[in-house]
């Protein structure tokens, strides 16, 4: 397996992080000075696939941690409604990790022609967006070779959290990033089983909360680009207005349990669904209920969205190998997509 690329990029993900943190030059505090001092109050994401997942988180612990309005924003508003917006006092966030799809560079020129202040993540350092935008903060997760965006998604989650830290002031979280990768590594004790999963159901939902749900999107693409299994995401409060009247024996339900106010929330959620299905789940810290899903608490709750994926990652890539498929080719998938 260890031959595979993409998981030998996924893997690779705690020694990326401290290349990072010792390399980063980002000005997290021209941001938050303007956060601060009123000049930004607003929050605008554009983004597209896996960096779309980025943009849902940014856009949810935003409005949390910050108390800014957020929205998300289709980029077929600017590219193919050709809508206007008032961006006065707006940051408008273009997440890319290539750095070169046409219609996030349309969107990009767009903002700033409505008045907003520009931000581009980007893994290129080469992007032509770095020569328009106002500001640009380099996620720096290495060459990713890969189609499927392991590394780079939680280098961009890291630049999203770095971010909040500076404009709170959050010492405590900023220290726990610089040890976040030795205990990463220290994590992989509890590696996940690829096994335990019936692998020859191919639909169910991964249901969670808040933050969770952004990463319950990013999974959810995992699985579909990955190992061909349609398993959707949904907010657990979302899931019982309709869609839970899908979830019967031989229907896969996973649980996404984070140690927030959010996550307390789902099993509550969730408690009545969970008895339709004899296939759940569950991705907790909550060792003696979790044989194997289990990941280990951090001391800084804004960071666990980083330890579950970078547990996810690899165990993904191991399932999609083990149904006989290839992760480092997936179906009809290309490094960089067009949409415009």
């Amino acid at each position: 397996m260890n031959s595979s690329l993409v998981l030998n990029e996924a893997l690779s993900i705690p020694e990326k992080i401290d290349y990072f943190n010792q390399h980063d030059k980002n000005d997290y505090r021209l941001i938050a000075k303007k956060i601060k001092e009123k000049k930004i109050k607003h929050i605008v994401t554009v983004a597209r696939g896996t960096s779309d997942c980025a943009a849902l988180f940014a856009s949810y612990v935003f409005a949390k941690t910050l108390g800014l309005t957020t929205y998300s924003l289709a980029p077929s508003l600017i590219t193919l409604e050709n809508s206007s917006f008032n961006f006065e006092k707006t940051l408008v966030i273009i997440i890319s990790q290539s750095g070169v799809s046409q219609d996030l560079i349309e969107c990009e020129k767009a903002a700033r022609q409505m008045g907003g202040e520009t931000l581009i993540f980007t893994n290129n350092q080469y992007s032509p967006m770095i020569n328009t935008a106002n500001n640009f903060f380099y996620i720096n997760a290495g060459e990713e070779k890969s189609v499927a965006a392991t590394k780079s998604f939680v280098l961009t989650v890291i630049v999203i959290v770095k971010l909040i830290a500076f404009t709170k002031s959050n010492e405590i979280l900023l220290n726990n990033l610089i040890s976040l990768p030795d205990f990463l590594i220290q994590d992989r004790l509890h590696e996940w089983n690829y096994e335990i999963v019936n692998s020859a159901i191919s639909n169910g939902f991964i249901v969670s909360r808040g933050v969770g749900a952004a990463l319950s999107s990013e999974m959810s693409l995992k699985f579909k680009e990955l190992c061909q299994e349609q398993i959707e995401p949904f907010s657990s409060a979302e899931v019982m207005h309709g869609p839970k009247s899908l979830i019967q024996n031989s229907f896969k339900l996973y649980t996404l349990v984070l140690n927030d106010l959010s996550g307390a929330s789902i099993n509550s959620d969730t408690r009545k669904i969970k008895k339709n299905t004899n296939l759940l789940y569950e991705i907790s810290s909550k060792k003696e209920e979790n044989k194997f899903f289990y990941f280990s608490k951090n001391n800084s709750v804004e960071l666990e969205p980083i330890v579950v994926m970078a547990k996810f990652y690899p165990w993904i890539i191991k399932y999609t190998i083990a149904k006989g498929l290839n992760p480092d080719n997936p179906r009809y998938l290309t490094k960089v997509t067009q949409t415009l």
